[in-house]
């Protein structure tokens, strides 16, 4: 084995001709350094640019649909209105249909109820009135003959007057007289004046004051 020296190494002195290339040397690599930096900085600032570029077209692409969409919202909510709108309408059609054609149905049938009483009360009225008629006929018909059997039965006396004597026959005159007056007045009327006129004009006597 070599020992190592004690001596002190000499000391390197750079030459002045060294000393130049290597500062050339430090300042092509710093022009280098700054190239790149520059192209990297104007390569960057080219991204920002495309970047910004591209995310404004892309927040102008995302604007757009969303705007869309509200515009198709907004319309289809004015449809949806306009749709409730007529079907409401429709509904409260049909349902004044509905009840126009329920209110024309039942006043039918009540002018048809009202129609079919008139025409049975008509027919009443005509029972009642022909009753009537028939009543007042029947009526009528029974007070001429009891005019006719009254006439009839003063003609009888009158015959059986002149068969019989004067007296029995102002008795029996006084009786018809007295039975007309309480059965038939009006009747009694007549048969008094005629039973005078006959008295009268046919027996000569005093009693002519009596009736």
């Amino acid at each position: 084995m070599q020992r190592r020296s004690n001596r002190p190494l000499p000391l390197l002195v750079a030459s002045p001709a060294r000393e130049d290339n290597h500062s050339s040397l430090k300042s092509t690599i710093f022009n280098k350094k700054k190239r790149t930096i520059a192209a990297n900085a104007s390569h960057s600032t080219l991204a920002f640019a495309f970047f910004n570029l591209q995310s404004s077209s892309t927040n102008h692409k995302t604007l757009t649909p969303i705007f869309n969409l509200k515009e198709f919202a907004s319309s289809r909510l004015e449809d949806i209105k306009r749709n409730l709108i007529n079907r409401s309408h429709s509904e409260i059609l049909k349902d004044l249909d509905a009840s126009y054609s329920h209110l024309q149905s039942a006043s039918r049938s009540r002018h048809k109820h009202a129609n079919k009483r008139l025409r049975k009360l008509k027919r009443n009225t005509r029972g009642y009135w022909k009753r009537l008629m028939k009543a007042m006929k029947y009526e009528k018909f029974m007070v001429d003959a009891q005019a006719t059997a009254s006439r009839g039965i003063f003609v009888l006396l009158l015959f059986i007057a002149t068969a019989i004597s004067t007296r029995s026959f102002i008795i029996i005159a006084t009786f018809y007289s007295v039975y007309c007056l309480a059965e038939f007045p009006d009747l009694s009327k007549i048969n008094r004046n005629l039973t005078k006129e006959f008295i009268k004009d046919h027996l000569e006597t005093d009693y002519v004051s009596c009736f």
